[in-house]
Parts: structure tokens; sequence; C-alpha cells
């Protein structure tokens, strides 16, 4: 690459929201941007979550990963990245990197770590990356100033941000230091988030919550559970404070939020120490009011808040006199899910509240006002929507079009490489690949065999054993209507008659596909579809 400019690539987060990864590459060096899981949709049956594909990595060129902030579609497959390039530098700041070193503690890996604070000036090969410290809805977050060496280009890359001008937890925004590091270049890119832009105005701050939480945690109620994203430790521990300001013993449900919860103590996030908090092993025989915070506000299968509002955690039942308070939002997709748990709450008697019903969750992505403060404070000459889906992208793309004729807009996606040349850019196309999926005891999957799940999922399984030899045949079903059962009997006479007067002295091969052909036709006829089906000969 030419006079020591640099250029961009989108390896995940960009179309979808999840499994960022992004990469900046220079004449000699590759430099990655997180490295992020993206939690799999329905038609992916039950796999652990899908990280990207890492075949566009130089084993040679590859030195670093900088990680922006510690959510999971940020870190989550960066397990995965280690055992594949095990010598990189891991840049991460303090909080962020104990997330980390959690989550491999699991996987037994280590890593070569560098911390950086907002303030650090990180130097590479042929550029140089200045962290900029903005406000997010987990602590630590920074967006990156990445620079030529010769300032010929600057490029502001922020994947999640807002603008809070009245945080009580962290600073504003560092619009200065965009201003300053940005100034001495003589071309500059924006990359930003576009998860909010539907929002036409600006995203509310945490401290405006307050009024509204503490009013609910005053009431009379001797039980409110309240669920929220974990990583949002900065309002979690303002709650279980208003908590404790109401008499309440505070009650942690759920591996995610000790973690987090334990991060944001150690790092000085929190001023609760965890002896403050009790588990669930020891609630039982307390008495008085209690304020119960649970895991998996967007009602995974195994978290908290789906095991007590199905009624099936041991320690907590929900029933009349309970309050449940969602200080979350439901991400798309999982509203089902979601309004199933606000329904099997309300059966059992508890009320439910909500962020229609009350100002208790706040976006950690900017609406169009907050872009607006960014580009009044620096406008650049191009700009790309990056993080979130492919309709967000667009929409983000026409408000900037729309809003800031001096600024050239454009739309990318995944693969689409953004090359900072001679005065200009250029966008080069690479395949795309598909991100791998994950299961089990972090083991790849094929797609292939996710396929074979639907088939199985949807039509059931039929497996036939026949010994040639003996004669005897074995027929058993998987997932089809009990009523199917009673004509095995029925098919296995079909299939036998089928060999002895047409197969007995074929080839293997043919007999098995024979005898898999009609017994695919019989369940058709008997169930109007046709089930996954194996034949076994001995």
């Amino acid at each position: 690459m030419k006079n020591n400019y640099f250029s961009i690539l989108p390896i995940g987060g960009v179309e979808e929201i999840g499994s960022n990864m992004t990469l900046i590459s220079t004449a000699d060096e590759q430099i990655i941007i997180d490295c992020g899981m993206l939690f799999p949709y329905e038609e992916c049956f039950a796999i652990n979550y899908l990280i990207p594909d890492f075949s566009l990595l130089d084993p040679t060129k590859l030195t670093s990963i900088i990680i922006t902030h510690g959510h999971e579609d940020h870190i989550g497959a960066l397990a995965h990245l280690l055992r594949a390039f095990p010598d990189i530098t891991v840049y991460a700041s303090q909080f962020t990197l104990h997330l980390i070193q959690k989550k491999l503690e699991e996987h037994k890996l280590s890593l070569n770590y560098k911390l950086y604070t907002p303030e650090s000036e990180l130097a590479f090969k042929g550029v140089d990356i200045s962290p900029v410290h903005v406000n997010h809805s987990i602590p630590e977050t920074c967006g990156l100033i990445i620079r030529s060496k010769d300032r010929k280009w600057g490029a502001l890359y922020i994947s999640d941000f807002k603008v809070d001008l009245y945080s009580k937890h962290e600073k504003p925004i560092d619009l200065g230091r965009i201003h300053e590091k940005l100034s001495e270049c003589t071309q500059t890119a924006f990359f930003m988030d576009s998860t909010n832009i539907l929002n036409d105005g600006k995203t509310i701050s945490e401290g405006e919550l307050n009024t509204d939480l503490q009013s609910l945690l005053e009431r009379d109620e001797s039980r409110i559970f309240i669920t929220l994203f974990a990583s949002n430790v900065h309002r979690m521990n303002t709650i279980a404070k208003m908590g404790m300001a109401a008499g309440r013993k505070i009650v942690i449900m759920g591996r995610s939020l000790n973690t987090y919860m334990e991060a944001a103590y150690e790092t000085g996030h929190s001023d609760i120490q965890p002896a403050e908090l009790f588990q669930t092993d020891q609630v039982k025989g307390q008495t008085g009011k209690m304020l119960i915070f649970l895991s998996g506000c967007q009602g995974d299968f195994l978290s908290a808040l789906r095991r007590f509002s199905y009624g099936e955690d041991g320690t907590f039942k929900p029933g009349p006199g309970d309050l449940v308070i969602f200080s979350s939002k439901v991400i798309p997709g999982n509203e089902k899910k979601i309004y199933r748990i606000y329904n099997k709450l309300t059966e059992f008697g508890a009320e439910v509240i909500t962020a229609s019903d009350h100002l208790i969750h706040a976006s950690g992505h900017p609406g169009k006002e907050d872009l607006n403060i960014l580009l009044k404070n620096f406008s650049p000459n191009f700009y790309f929507p990056i993080h979130g889906e492919s309709y967000f992208l667009k929409k983000h793309f026409e408000f900037i079009k729309t809003s800031y004729p001096k600024i050239s807009p454009h739309l990318i996606y995944n693969y689409q490489e953004v090359v900072l040349g001679e005065g200009t850019i250029k966008i080069e196309e690479h395949e795309s690949k598909e991100p791998h999926l994950i299961h089990g005891k972090s083991l790849e999957i094929e797609k292939t065999q996710i396929g074979q799940r639907r088939k199985m999922a949807t039509q059931g399984a039929v497996f036939i054993s026949y010994h040639r030899t003996m004669g005897h045949m074995e027929i058993t079903t998987l997932g089809l209507p009990l009523m199917a059962n009673d004509q095995g009997e029925a098919l296995k006479k079909r299939l036998l008659q089928q060999i002895k007067s047409d197969l007995i002295s074929r080839e293997e091969n043919y007999i098995k596909d024979q005898l898999k052909i009609s017994a695919r036709q019989f369940y058709n006829n008997l169930l109007g579809y046709k089930p996954m089906t194996e034949v076994h000969l001995y």
C-alpha cells in the first residue's frame, strides 16, 4: 500500500448486529479491531454462537487486536482467534481485560496483552491509533482515531456510542480529542454506529432514569425482581444502591450478573462489595424486603429470568404481589420469547413493568441528534455507516446524504474494503465468507449438519436396520406422530417383500437407496411429508 496509507475492511458487524470484526491493513501490517460473536437465529437450531471467518488474516502481517469495549459482540470470538493466532498482542482497557481473562479461563487460554487508556497513543508500523473515550452502556468504551504516519489520512471509527452529556458515571464523549487529532489530517473519514438511527431525537442519559427507577423501588411490594443487560454495571450499581436505601436486601441470580459486577468492583466502576450482595443459596431463611436481579433480559432459554418466569426456579416462584421490572429493550427477533415471559408472569399473578410504562431504559447508541452533536464539532470528507443491519445502514446513509451535503457518504457491507488513497477513497470487493457456527465445547459445526438438524426437527427421522443373513429387520422412528408407529409392521412387511422380490442379490448401496425411497414414499402417503430416513445393513 503506497505512501503509508491504510484500508479498513469490515469482516463482521456491518449488515448485522454482532460478530464485530474490522481489519486495518497497511503495507506491512494487519491490525484487527474487535472480535465478537453473533448470537444465533432460531433457524440455527441450538448452536451456541457464530464467529467471523479468519481466512483474510495474514499470519505474516497480523500483529495486534484492539478491543474497543467488553460486550460479547466485540470480545466473544476472541478465544477462537487466539487459538488460531496465539502470538498476537491484545490491546484492552482494564475493565475489558478483566472480562476477557475471565472468558479465557474457561477455554484454558492465556494472552499477550497491553493495557490502554483513552489518553494512550498506540504506534504501529504504518499507522498511529489514538483511543478516544465515548459513552455507551458498558464502562471504558472507546472509539479509535486511525491516522497515517504522514497525516494525509485520518479515520474515526466508533462502532458503539452515544453522547451522554449528563452522566454521573463517566465523562462525556471526548469531542476535543477527536477534533485535535483529526485536524492534523488532510483527508478524513468517519465510520459510525447505525444501531439507533431510527430515533430522530437525542438518546436519553442514564441519569434521566433515576426518578422512575427510584419510585418503583420504593413501592410496598416485599419482592421486586428486575432484569437488565448484565454489562450495564453503572445502571445496576445505581439500582442496587437505591434498593439498599429503600431497605431491601440485594439478591443476584445469574452468573453473568456476578461476572460483570465483580469486574466493576475490582476496576472501580462499582462501590458495592460482593459481600453485600446475596446469592440464591444464601436467601433461605432471609426475611424482609428484597430486590432480586435476574440475568437473561432477552429471555435466553437457560437464563434466570426464563427459569423464574416459568415457575421452574428452585428458590423463587412468581406470584401475586410480585413486581417484575424490565429495565431493558427487546432486541429485534426476541419479541416472541419476551412476550411469552410477560404472559407467564401475568398468569402467575405478578405485575410486569416495562420501558413502555416508565422511563427505565436508555439506549447505548446514537440517535440522529447525537450524530448532529458530533458532526457539528467536526465534519469529515467521507462517511461510512457501520454497526447495524442493512436497513439501519441505508437509513443512516440517507440521513447523512440529506442533512450534510458537504460530506460524501458511502454504503458498505461486510467484505467491502475502504482503501484510503491519494486524496480520495476506493472501495474494493472481497469474496464474502459465511460466519462459522460454534456448538458444544466451542467446536465448529458445518452448515450441512445444521441442514440435517432442520430436517430432523421439522420432519422427524426413521431408522431401518436389516440383517442380510438372518433376514431380520428393525424400524425405529423419532419425532413422528405416535400413530405412525402403529404402521411400522406394515412398512416392515412391504420392505421385506421388496428385498425378497427384487433386492436380495443387489449391491449394498443400491439396496439402501431403494429401501430409503420406499420408506419415504410410505410415510409421505401416510403423513403428507417425507421424514429423514437412514438405512443400515449388516
